[in-house]
């Protein structure tokens, strides 16, 4: 994709945004704190024989949300957040965490234009604001992430039961401080068309098309990805509500290998006993010591394409009350991987909410997942992965609200046949400040 034509569409977009958010509206600050303080006893998913490390820690995650609307006419958002964690018994593992994310956009009376940015940073691969960190337990050393996503989109509404709508997302990702080399720097582009119909009250049909691109340059990899898919939504009743997406995949992925070195005019395929010992991860070294004198060696390369088809399913289900709310899903999606490949993913995750009293709710989480590479050079993180955690939090005050929660995860490495358990107990305090809101 372009980045041209996605750069002067967003430019499009913020300036029809800007131009609009110059009239009257209304303004809120929503600043809030929130402190947490955990024991886990296996703080890098480690397995049994890697000697697993305990520690306590400490979180401190202050968030500030301005935002601006003027109803029918245009919306805008500016979500900015930090996460500082410090393990009191474990050297390195430490973690400083960013995410900054602006949506904005103009509507018309049959249109919405908008225009969403995120940057995000983790370090150690701490989890992120709200999930899981998909690279958990793989490695044991100090890198940053860093994730920077633009997504441009337009939706139009044909009639009052129809709507269309087209979406481009670019994701770049890239490591720093990495002493792990299967860690690759990759960038994803996408571009999805999506149009509904409301067939009854109760009844939505719906039709999606996406094509996707990855590629990982340090990886010599790459791939491309078009969906094409049938959604269905229907709402049960005023408070429950289940859809469904089906549809088939076609990935076409290149691997760029090493099938030879060249050195002085003579070729030596790479699986010659006599590469064995000068292969660097399985590369060609840069010279070859020779009783005349130092050698150049010039790598050959081939690509290496391969076409793969698959299915795309995933199913939710949702209801809520003012007492209480279950959430259930279950998904298979390809994503690109952080070791240079393709990985098709199998989830599942249900979600439980109470609202025992006026002042005491609970919550119950349970989710779990299968990641298997399906193109690419690197199956060392395909795995399964279990989470159980139960919580309850109480509100101290309009303001304050404290929290406990317990978090088990069950990790198993499918290559290396690896199982990891990890135990968490948390402590949670969150401080949330008056709305401050003005309009003018």
């Amino acid at each position: 994709m372009s980045f041209k034509f996605l750069f002067n569409a967003c430019l499009i977009i913020l300036s029809v945004i800007s131009t609009a958010a110059l009239k009257a509206a209304e303004w809120r600050a929503e600043p809030s704190v929130y402190l947490s303080a955990q024991y886990n006893d296996n703080v890098r998913m480690l397995a049994e024989d890697n000697n697993p490390l305990a520690s306590p820690a400490y979180t401190l995650d202050p968030r500030i949300i301005f935002s601006g609307e003027e109803q029918y006419l245009w919306d805008l958002s500016v979500d900015a957040r930090g996460k500082v964690t410090r393990f009191q018994d474990i050297e390195d593992a430490d973690s400083d965490n960013v995410f900054f994310e602006f949506d904005g956009g103009k509507q018309t009376e049959r249109s919405d234009w908008r225009l969403k940015t995120s940057f995000e940073r983790n370090s150690n691969f701490d989890t992120d604001f709200d999930t899981e960190s998909p690279d958990a337990g793989l490695l044991n050393d100090h890198t940053e992430r860093k994730a920077a996503t633009v997504s441009p989109s337009v939706s139009w509404s044909m009639s009052e039961s129809s709507e269309i709508s087209f979406n481009l997302i670019s994701t770049d990702v890239s490591y720093d401080e990495v002493i792990d080399p299967r860690l690759k720097n990759y960038d994803t582009d996408s571009f999805s068309f999506n149009a509904f119909w409301r067939i009854t009250q109760s009844h939505q049909l719906g039709f999606t098309s996406s094509y996707i691109e990855y590629e990982s340059p340090a990886a010599n990899f790459s791939y491309d990805q078009t969906i094409l898919q049938l959604d269905y939504s229907y709402t049960i009743n005023q408070v429950s509500s289940i859809s469904l997406s089906v549809g088939g995949r076609r990935l076409n992925s290149v691997t760029t290998v090493h099938v030879a070195c060249v050195g002085n005019g003579v070729s030596v395929p790479i699986d010659d006993p006599f590469l064995e010992d000068l292969l660097v991860n399985g590369f060609c070294p840069e010279t070859f010591d020779d009783i005349g004198g130092v050698i150049p060696i010039t790598p050959v390369l081939e690509d290496q394409a391969s076409e793969e088809d698959g299915t795309v399913v995933s199913f939710s289900y949702s209801s809520n009350t003012e007492l209480a709310s279950h959430n259930a899903s279950v998904g298979r999606t390809v994503s690109p991987s952080s070791f240079g490949g393709a990985q098709e993913v199998r989830n599942a995750s249900y979600q439980f909410n109470i609202k025992n009293t006026e002042r005491l709710s609970t919550k119950f989480i349970l989710d779990a997942s299968e990641t298997q590479t399906i193109s690419g050079v690197d199956s060392s993180n395909d795995r399964t992965r279990y989470r159980v955690e139960p919580s309850i939090s109480y509100k101290l005050n309009k303001n304050w609200n404290l929290s406990f929660s317990y978090k088990y995860i069950d990790q198993n490495l499918t290559n290396s046949n690896e199982d990891s358990v990890s135990n968490a107990v948390f402590v949670n305090l969150f401080l949330h400040w008056p709305k401050l809101a003005t309009t003018y």
